[in-house]
């Protein structure tokens, strides 16, 4: 066989081997596939707690403040049935 067949063959065979050579073992991407849904998994887990801390952390001082807006509402009622009773009293 001439050596530029040879050479030629061999030139056709190459791609094949390297490939043959690199291809990944099953084992290894399923592995990897399981590990990185669960980090995935972990981090969703931390960015809704983090939005419901913020959540909640934003709406403490708004809740306060309805909650001193209701008791002044309620003392001034209470003020002016005070004030409607001493009126109708006199």
């Amino acid at each position: 066989m001439p050596y530029g067949r040879r050479m030629h063959r061999l030139l056709l065979l190459a791609p094949l081997i390297l490939l043959a050579a690199c291809e990944p073992e099953p084992e290894n991407i399923q592995a990897k596939a399981e590990t990185t849904s669960k980090a995935l998994e972990e981090r969703a887990n931390q960015i809704r707690a983090e939005a419901e801390n913020g959540v909640e952390a934003q709406a403490a001082p708004l809740e306060n403040e309805a909650d001193a807006l209701l008791n002044q509402i309620a003392g001034n009622v209470a003020d002016g049935n005070v004030s409607a009773e001493a009126a109708t009293a006199q």
